[in-house]
């Protein structure tokens, strides 16, 4: 029944979600292509490459490459050391230890930076007050080069974490037990079976960290350009902030360099991929093979212990800084003042705006994509349409390539009136929900796309046989369904929008701040404890929305929660 061509009342819906593919993930990357290579063909061309020749072009990829690599290098080594033990070992507390670990990728990285560099000052003042006089002179060693890739490499780790954990829990319990039956040690069994095995994983886990560190905007802009340490997504920024439209055409080359080093590492990635895919069988481990002896407890101490501190100690310093009294007294108990909470929520208009401006782009979001994703997968699991499917990597593309990049598509997009209407959606709230739509469209669609991989084919089947309606098949079996996996993808997308800055940055206009900028403006500014207070609240915000999503977690298909892997 299936197999069969779609009832009439479908067809004008299956056009409607062709022409929001179109649209919104589809048109970008096209149109950038297309104006990159009019810039190349045409007049502009010697403009385009003095720009690719510029000094600062090529300082700026090259810090790029610098932090790319080096950032997915320590998330490379970082996420596969904590793979191999909480998934090959009994670690515990596992659960705390998974939330951890891959919780720091979930939280705005403008918000990690920040308050990692609130964590410098206290520490300074204590080592200063120890006798160490000579750090009266040192500055904050993390708003260097360095300093970018420690953050870069922590808060992408769990990128490798995830892909790797992956591929262990696909490894066939039988290899691992025949290598013991011939005699292997368990070192042996580690690098010569488990390793190789789960090699095209942590390949693609650290291609994924390459591109996620190229592309990303919050951590490098808050501690890179205080040292003029920049970056091609900081460069961009820069000449458009400064320049404005004029500074377009520079934005475009810029763009494309970091579009070209974003497909070198998708590319890799893909390749990888598709060697693991014959590498794995479906059964899963279920048991740790391995035991650590007398060493296991301890190793699993001291890892919840690193864990927690590295998650915790920075969030404690940006409490600490949101509740400070003023610049330059100490903070005690007494003296804990929420004088920067009341500032942000109700006597500034610019951090009004952005709340609801943010929270309204979420909203918004989350309920256009779950209505476009129920009918997506409709058609991709049940109906089986061979074009949507063959569209997927194409739906993927705004979110996998770099923030900066999908912002300069929706710029030269939407710059100029669209024709016939006469319309400009440019420096409106109206081209940041575009990006949007476009970015986190993958995100709402693959729980979907699981939870109807799971529903039994046969209920509907048998309700279209008896001839009941689309909609009704859809409200009285599907949505019922369904419904924990749209809702888990809909929280999933009001947590990464809520606080979204990449493309925010490139997009906002006064009057459409988001959370993301506000805490960009005000650090900026010179405001830290203000801009601590809304980072604050944006990870309250983000825990509220983990905490919602887990509650649906036991009706969820497996693995659509991150931090329940």
């Amino acid at each position: 029944m299936s197999g069969s061509r779609a009832p009439a009342q479908e067809r004008w819906l299956l056009w409607l979600a062709l022409a929001f593919l179109a649209v919104f993930s589809l048109l970008p990357a096209a149109y950038l292509a297309l104006q990159m290579g009019l810039a190349l063909l045409g007049p502009t061309r010697q403009a385009v490459l003095a720009t690719l020749m510029s000094p600062d072009a090529w300082r700026a990829s090259q810090h790029t490459l610098e932090v790319g690599l080096g950032g997915a290098t320590l998330a490379l080594i970082y996420g596969l050391v904590f793979a191999l033990f909480v998934s090959l070992t009994p670690a515990r507390p596992r659960q705390w230890l998974v939330f951890a670990f891959v919780v720091q990728a979930l939280l705005p990285p403008q918000v990690v930076a920040l308050a990692w560099t609130q964590l410098w000052l206290p520490l300074k003042n204590t080592l200063i007050a120890q006798g160490w006089d000579s750090w009266q002179a040192i500055s904050n060693p993390l708003q260097s080069r360095e300093g970018i890739i420690l953050l870069l490499g922590i808060h992408y780790a769990p990128l490798v974490f995830l892909t790797v954990r992956a591929g262990l829990l696909n490894l066939s319990p039988e290899v691992i037990e025949a290598a013991r039956v011939c005699g292997a040690s368990p070192r042996s069994i580690l690098r010569r079976v488990i390793l190789p095995l789960v090699l095209p994983a942590l390949v693609a886990g650290g291609a994924l960290a390459f591109v996620s560190c190229i592309g990303n905007f919050g951590i490098p802009a808050f501690l890179g350009i205080p040292g003029d340490y920049l970056v091609l997504p900081t460069l961009i920024y820069r000449e458009l902030s400064g320049f404005g439209p004029a500074a377009i055409p520079s934005a475009l080359v810029l763009s494309a360099l970091v579009a070209v080093l974003a497909a070198l590492g998708m590319g890799v990635q893909r390749v990888f991929l598709r060697c693991g895919s014959s590498e794995v069988i479906a059964t899963r481990l279920k048991v740790p093979p391995f035991h650590l002896g007398r060493w296991q407890t301890p190793v699993a101490m001291g890892l919840t212990l690193w864990v927690s501190l590295l998650l915790l100690a920075p969030l404690l310093a940006l409490l600490a800084k949101s509740v400070s009294p003023g610049l330059g007294i100490a903070l005690t108990w007494a003296n804990l003042s929420l004088e920067h909470y009341s500032y942000v929520l109700l006597h500034n208009d610019a951090t009004l705006r952005a709340f609801v401006n943010s929270v309204s782009l979420s909203v918004g979001s989350a309920l256009v994509l779950a209505v476009v994703s129920l009918f997506l997968a409709y058609q991709m699991a049940y109906r089986r349409n061979v074009l949507l499917r063959r569209l997927m990597p194409w739906i993927e593309v705004p979110y996998v390539i770099p923030g900066v990049v999908l912002a300069i598509a929706m710029i030269l997009l939407y710059l100029k009136p669209l024709p016939l209407l006469g319309w400009s959606f440019y420096n409106t709230l109206w081209i940041i929900f575009f990006a949007y739509l476009a970015r986190f469209l993958t995100i709402q669609l693959r729980p979907v796309l699981s939870g109807f991989m799971q529903m039994p084919r046969e209920m509907l089947e048998a309700a279209e046989v008896f001839g009941g309606s689309f909609v009704s098949r859809m409200w009285h079996i599907v949505v019922p369904l369904i419904l924990p996996s749209v809702t888990a993808g809909a929280l999933l997308v009001m947590l990464l929008s809520l606080n979204e800055l990449t493309v925010s940055a490139l997009l906002w206009a006064t009057g459409t701040e988001t959370l993301g900028v506000l805490v960009f403006g005000l650090e900026q500014g010179g405001e830290s404890a203000a801009a601590s207070a809304v980072g604050i609240l944006s990870i309250v915000i983000t825990l509220l929305c983990m905490l919602l999503a887990s509650r649906l977690g036991r009706r969820l298909p497996e693995g659509v929660l991150p931090w329940r892997a």
